[in-house]
């Protein structure tokens, strides 16, 4: 083979990687990334991605790279978030992610549901928690 054509074919390779992707845009906020597609704004990802960004600062979370990504069926919202430690999945507290998808939903989209999916790296789901509207009667965690 001629150099241009391997230049062609590394090109060619490339390309299909980036496309196999397919995790949408991209809006990021320092160290908070947030892909959209799928009935989801730009600003509404911004808006997302500076939510998660500021709730990690007021709560000192150390300053590594967090994923997320959001998509829309219907009236409700999906919000994909990468685990750090995906052998964990099973022993997280779904209030933590209930109480987050709240705090989404109320600032980012008008109090639509706002579903949490816990994935791995590559936005592959490992456990999905379902809507639950906090209110004055919810009982707090324990």
């Amino acid at each position: 083979m001629t150099a241009k054509t391997n230049v062609i074919l590394a090109l060619l390779v490339l390309i299909g990687f980036a496309s196999c992707n397919n995790y949408g845009k991209k809006a990021s906020t320092g160290h908070v990334e947030t892909y959209y597609k799928d009935g989801i704004t730009q600003d509404q990802a911004k808006r997302t991605a500076t939510l998660i960004y500021n709730i990690d600062e007021r709560g000192g979370n150390p300053k590594t790279e967090k994923s997320f990504q959001l998509c829309k069926t219907h009236d409700t919202v999906c919000f994909r978030m990468v685990l750090a430690d995906e052998g964990k999945v099973k022993e997280l507290d779904p209030f933590d992610f209930v109480a987050m998808a709240n705090i989404v939903s109320d600032s980012v989209f008008n109090g639509a549901p706002v579903n949490i999916d816990l994935t791995d790296n590559k936005f592959e789901s490992l456990r999905i928690i379902p809507y639950k509207k906090l209110g004055v009667d919810t009982p707090e965690k324990q």
